[in-house]
């Protein structure tokens, strides 16, 4: 794995890629995460654009990966099983991992729609299409894909050492009961949170919650947007050992502060923090009004979190309140153990 702490990078720098296999089934997208770390990522982010006429993919859920979708411009119409949702700029879905309904974007309108596309990556994963009856099995290899109609019984096919005429036992497998699927939201009915200490001259702003708000506190990525107020951070620098966090700006004068550097950010602008890179990393609005970015992070309950300036670290993994040291605090293995002679 890589070392080198990744830089910002400019979206309008990436090249943009075609998927055009089928012509109904026709996008091009800028892959943002693998321009940045290549395949060595948990979470890649890439900004899609589907034109008049044409569908993203085909309608599909994932078994073990969780998706997101944020509008950035334009509008398109988005399936979910049975219904059908217009979204606008600023509207948001989450695909939870395991939520059995298809979905899939099309574009029914005149104009290029510009969309986020966030995904988890899983060697593991299991992928239905629902409107061909389809399933996707990767850990077989990328393209083997089965019929589910051609289902066979546990034991067809083997020698059980059963009498002749006498069946072995069914299978025996009880439905899942259905569960409605999460629709989109609008940014704009989310409300905002206060962030930051208040009366600081550090820190404070507010954040919406896009995946909390759309699918309440099951998610494994959070999608955020972040607001600093002119001259401040929501947050302390810090990194992570365990997550994996990305930004991408929408609007605003952002600087990054990332160890001793710094860096200037505009619109379209976006960066990765991949988990267990020990350089700190912050948010600070350096222009004169309001700032915004899409922050993009992995959700793990075992996180280890590393204050730098402060030389302290939050152990998630401890499940109490009191969970943030002083790093400065060490101990040897055998400090107050008994270890006569």
């Amino acid at each position: 794995m890589p070392t080198e702490t990744p830089k910002p990078i400019s979206s309008s720098d990436v090249p943009w890629e075609e998927w055009s296999d089928i012509p109904r089934f026709t996008t091009r997208y800028r892959h943002l995460t693998r321009t940045v770390l290549g395949d060595d990522y948990h979470v890649g982010v890439a900004i899609e654009e589907l034109g008049p006429g044409k569908q993203s993919v085909p309608a599909h859920y994932h078994i073990f990966e969780e998706e997101h979708v944020y509008i950035l411009e334009g509008t398109v119409t988005a399936r979910l099983g049975a219904d059908s949702y217009v979204m606008k700029a600023g509207d948001y879905i989450c695909y939870p991992a395991g939520q059995k309904a298809g979905h899939c974007l099309v574009n029914t309108g005149d104009t290029v729609c510009r969309y986020v596309v966030v995904g988890e990556r899983n060697p593991n994963e299991i992928c239905v299409y629902t409107d061909t009856n389809k399933v996707l099995v990767r850990p077989l290899g990328r393209r083997v894909i089965l019929d589910l109609a051609a289902t066979r019984a546990y034991w067809d096919g083997e020698d059980t050492g059963l009498p002749p005429g006498v069946a072995p036992p069914a299978d025996a497998v009880a439905p899942e009961p259905p569960v409605a699927p999460k629709g989109p939201i609008s940014e704009g009915a989310v409300d905002w949170h206060d962030d930051g200490v208040p009366g600081s001259a550090r820190f404070g702003g507010r954040s919406k919650h896009l995946t909390h708000a759309a699918v309440g506190a099951s998610y494994r990525v959070g999608v955020l947007i972040e607001s600093p107020a002119p001259g401040k951070r929501l947050c302390p620098t810090h990194y992570h050992m365990l997550e994996e966090e990305q930004a991408l700006i929408l609007e605003g004068q952002v600087t990054l502060i990332l160890g001793d550097e710094r860096h200037e950010l505009k619109a379209g602008d976006y960066v990765c923090f991949p988990a267990g890179r020990k350089v700190g990393h912050s948010f600070l609005n350096s222009g004169p009004g309001p700032c915004r970015y899409l922050m993009i992070g992995e959700r793990n309950p075992n996180e280890v979190c590393v204050y730098p300036d402060s030389n302290k670290m939050a152990v998630g993994a401890l499940r109490t309140r009191d969970d943030i040291f002083d790093m400065s605090g060490l101990r040897r293995y055998w400090d107050g153990e008994e270890t006569p002679g």
